[in-house]
């Protein structure tokens, strides 16, 4: 898919503020959400059976990720009744969507006006009620919704069983609010007998196809910030508005698979890793990778589907050193 020729004489740049969430296609709805609830160690807010879906999260928000099943060859349809979910979009497993969170509505429908003077392809608007969306994407594919919350309360109206809560957006149709309606400091919580207990999630390394291609459309549509570019242009890191490190993109090797590598949530402590490490040994569950280096100790797990997922505490984050390691090594070290 090609990436935009911005037409505008200013730049797209979304600007989101952080990294929100990830939703994932998933084969089994029910059972990837007991393993993120009772291993993962993630609460589950909502569950809305209508589109095969449920949101889970710590309390940063709404659902930190979010699960819904492949559609084989079914429709799903919004609560307007128009198709939400069309029965093509998905017939396999891995990435749904990043959520990139926006500041406000106002900084979302600004970035949406420049967008539409420009040839980037855009997927579908989307009327969550909790949260106004768009959703484009990037040059392989990959879907990036940028959102901004339209609740203070989540909670007043996202939480259990749920009717169809989904419809179609028309931004501009009404004026853009301009507050905040994240929750700044919200009060963190999880599974307490779960052997995971992340806090926030950080980033998303992705391999792609073109790396050009694709550090044009995360620098200057998506507008994060790079941190560091390698000398020959194989990767790059990111950051958003809060200055966080949030994605990571390496162009990929022969032969290797495009998509999402992983993403990554962050752990309290060295401590609080070696206790989670023990906890999931003594469950039974399988470890696929660890990394203990200066810049970071963290380890890799696997879904019930194989998407991956790294949990991990930063010591003195290094993104010049991933230069050394040996090329399939590299986006683990992201």
């Amino acid at each position: 898919m090609a990436i935009a020729a911005v037409e505008s004489p200013e730049p797209i740049n979304f600007r989101p503020r952080r990294l929100g969430h990830v939703n994932l296609w998933v084969g089994d709805v029910k059972k990837n959400t007991e393993f993120y609830n009772k291993v993962l160690g993630f609460h589950l807010e909502a569950t809305e059976p209508g589109i095969k879906g449920s949101f889970l999260g710590n309390g940063n928000t709404h659902h930190d990720v979010g699960t819904v099943e492949i559609t084989r060859g079914e429709d799903r349809l919004g609560r307007d009744g128009q198709v939400l979910i069309p029965k093509d979009m998905s017939g396999r497993t891995g990435l749904f969507h990043l959520g990139w969170e926006m500041e406000n509505e106002k900084v979302l429908v600004d970035a949406i006006f420049r967008l539409k003077k420009t040839d980037q392809p855009i997927g579908f608007f989307a009327d969550h009620q909790i949260s106004h969306s768009i959703y484009i994407p990037d040059p392989d594919g990959n879907l990036n919704e940028f959102y901004a919350d339209f609740l203070k309360d989540w909670r007043s109206m996202f939480q259990g069983e749920m009717e169809l809560i989904t419809g179609v957006w028309n931004p501009g149709e009404k004026p853009a609010h301009s507050d905040v309606r994240y929750d700044p400091k919200p009060r963190l919580y999880g599974v307490a007998d779960a052997p995971l207990h992340p806090k926030y999630i950080t980033h998303a390394a992705f391999t792609v196809a073109d790396f050009e291609t694709s550090y044009r459309f995360y620098s200057e549509v998506a507008g994060l910030k790079p941190i560091h570019v390698d000398a020959k242009r194989t990767y790059a890191t990111f950051a958003s508005g809060i200055g966080r490190y949030d994605l990571a993109i390496f162009e990929a090797r022969k032969g290797e698979k495009v998509g999402l590598h992983h993403a990554g949530f962050e752990l309290e402590s060295e401590a609080a890793l070696a206790a989670s490490k023990a906890a999931l040994k003594k469950q039974g569950v399988k470890i696929e990778k660890e990394v203990d280096d200066g810049s970071k100790w963290s380890f890799f797990l696997l879904d019930p589907d194989k998407t991956r997922w790294e949990f991990f505490v930063d010591r003195k984050r290094d993104h010049g050193a991933i230069v050394k390691a040996a090329a399939a090594e590299r986006a683990y070290l992201a």
